[in-house]
């Protein structure tokens, strides 16, 4: 990434979150990557892949670390993360900087540490825990790292259009009714169950949301075209990342790949121009790549 020598890197992966009736507590790390590194050198913030344009003033890995960096050294950030896609980009900047003044103040890295102080800036441990542990994370008044199951696979499809976090929380209602409560519950231990054994019926169950999608699912132009053309090739289920704009399936691993192109297909066919991707998943999160301080 520079051509300066790099004293300490670190690399943290994307994530999905929600995942349909996980909302708020369950997310998934994937093998699209952010590295950060020190690097010897004045200079300003330097930025590459998707955040080639980016504007320092709007870098949370800047933020998270600006205090720390010693004299003569200065910080630069490579991404392939789609920003304001619900791809945890937020997630995994701050993961990144607060790994990096970690290991700028002791040379090592405090996970648990890292992954309270990433939740109590962003506000989503469901993003921050599978960036910083990877794998499938449950955030429920406790953290858990589970197994997500070998034999399924993960399947975007990111339009280009961009979403506002912000803007997608303020259209949810503030209350819901009882049965729809004890609806969210049930497709919610399915989700769990079925992402863990593997099993697709448990999967189509729990991927049906009754809190986000109903009413983020109009922000998407194309989302019901989409979600049926993922289903027709495959897809145990199809929802919204995050708060969007990108949407996941989850089916079997031989199937991933029609599945996101099916979708982005739809997509683009409906004016929302949108690429397919199959992430796999990443089983130990947060990576220090460089630590010669």
């Amino acid at each position: 990434m520079s051509k300066e020598e790099t004293l300490l890197a670190v690399r943290v992966p994307s994530s999905t979150s929600n995942l349909g009736a996980g909302f708020d507590f369950v997310g998934l790390a994937l093998d699209i990557w952010l590295q950060a590194e020190i690097v010897e050198g004045d200079g300003p913030t330097r930025y590459h892949g998707a955040l080639a344009s980016f504007d320092p003033k709007d870098d949370y890995t800047l933020e998270a670390v600006r205090g720390s960096i010693p004299q003569g050294q200065h910080l630069e950030v490579s991404s392939n993360i789609p920003v304001s896609r619900g791809l945890g980009s937020s997630a995994a900047a701050i993961v990144a900087g607060l790994s990096l003044a970690q290991l700028i103040a002791r040379g090592e890295v405090d996970r648990a540490q890292v992954f309270e102080s990433a939740t109590e800036r962003e506000g989503h441990p469901d993003n921050a825990g599978p960036a910083v542990y990877g794998d499938l994370f449950l955030h429920a008044g406790f953290s858990k790292r589970l197994g997500f199951h070998e034999e399924l696979g993960v399947a975007l499809a990111v339009p280009e259009q961009i979403l506002s976090t912000k803007e997608a929380r303020g259209i949810l209602p503030n209350q819901f009714p009882r049965e729809e409560a004890i609806s969210q519950a049930s497709s919610s231990a399915a989700l769990l169950l079925g992402l863990t054994r593997g099993d697709g019926d448990l999967i189509r169950h729990g991927m049906i949301d009754s809190i986000a999608v109903p009413t983020r699912k109009s922000m998407i132009l194309g989302y019901d075209d989409a979600v049926k053309a993922g289903v027709e090739v495959g897809a145990y289920g199809v929802t919204i990342s995050g708060a969007g704009s990108t949407l996941v399936a989850i089916s079997d691993k031989r199937s991933a790949v029609q599945v996101a192109e099916a979708m982005a297909d739809a997509l683009t066919d409906q004016g929302n121009t949108a690429t397919a991707l199959c992430p796999e998943v990443v089983k130990n999160g947060l990576e220090v790549v460089s630590a010669k301080g």
